[in-house]
């Protein structure tokens, strides 16, 4: 049982979008903080001297608890919106090449295919979230300036046009397609793996009631595993597309002199274009400069996929039981 198409799923896609939405608002309401953390961590100069650990303790200490879930009413749009429609998208392309696709390849292809299918639904996710995660990460950086979402997205508008709640696309198209498909074919690759050897660690005088909750028991294992080891690869893989791309989204931010700014979001690193980012991160502070903040996105990442993936799962299999 694995994300994705398969021919004898007794789910409808419809159901499977369901479990794409609760699997989204699930994890949004889990990762918020961190995700905080990980934003402010990334728009910080390398050279500050902050570890994700001392700036989650400076945001405490200056601006509050509450300040640890702000834009989560937008992240949870972002999360269910990004969620579903990786999935639903990951579901209908894997459809395709398991009915039609697959009849003219060959099985060394087909994989390259369903790889192809991740990047898809990745880049399909992206451009739908993009002004939806322009708004929410400078919220996350001045809230009292972003406010809600129609105020947020009329100051998005005003200091860079239709254009701005873009800003930072084409860095998120080369993160998030090569993440979702590198993400989905580790997972594939890994969950049918533990699954079997559960499986055959498994006793095999078991009754039916057993053999049901031990079934329940290596889906949740599998998931979690396969999830975690899917996205420490796949996010260590695009991490500096997705550094430059939080840099990028803020490119038209300027800050409002009638709005108190947090003292640690006045001196923000942005960027302009994709190639000046990339380039400034490795003369400023060499290639390690790619990594800023690869730490607690990581952390993140892996508390993320997990959720993410045996949320879905489960969801899944209780709606097929």
């Amino acid at each position: 049982m694995v994300v994705g198409y398969e021919k004898d799923e007794t789910l409808t896609p419809n159901q499977k979008l369901i479990a794409g939405v609760v699997s989204g608002i699930t994890t949004r309401f889990i990762t918020q903080p961190l995700d905080i953390v990980k934003v402010r961590t990334q728009l910080q100069a390398k050279d500050n001297g902050s570890t994700w650990i001392g700036l989650s303790w400076r945001i405490l200490r200056e601006e509050g608890f509450t300040t640890f879930w702000h834009g989560h009413s937008l992240g949870q749009l972002h999360s269910i919106l990004s969620v579903a429609s990786q999935f639903h998208a990951y579901e209908i392309s894997t459809k395709f090449v398991e009915n039609y696709a697959s009849q003219y390849t060959s099985p060394q292809f087909k994989k390259v295919l369903l790889f192809m299918c991740g990047i898809f639904a990745g880049c399909a996710s992206a451009t739908l979230v993009s002004p939806i995660e322009v708004i929410r990460v400078r919220q996350m950086v001045v809230k009292a300036q972003y406010g809600g979402v129609l105020q947020g997205a009329r100051e998005v508008y005003r200091r860079g046009g239709i254009l701005a709640f873009y800003e930072g696309l084409t860095a998120s198209l080369m993160q998030m397609g090569p993440q979702v498909g590198i993400t989905f074919a580790v997972f594939r690759f890994v969950q049918p793996l533990v699954v079997e050897y559960l499986d055959y660690m498994e006793d095999a005088g078991q009754t039916e009631a057993e053999k049901k909750a031990a079934k329940t028991k290596q889906l949740l294992i599998s998931s979690s595993i396969a999830g975690s080891t899917a996205g420490f690869v796949s996010k260590t893989a695009t991490y500096p597309f997705d550094l430059a791309k939080r840099r990028l989204q803020i490119a038209s931010h300027k800050p409002d002199p009638k709005v108190k700014t947090p003292e640690m979001s006045k001196n923000l690193v942005k960027c302009s274009s994709l190639m000046s980012c990339l380039l400034d991160m490795v003369r400023k502070d060499g290639y390690t400069g790619m990594y800023t903040g690869w730490a607690i996105t990581i952390c993140k990442a892996q508390v993320t996929s997990v959720i993410i993936f045996t949320t879905y799962e489960m969801v899944c299999y209780a709606m097929r039981d």
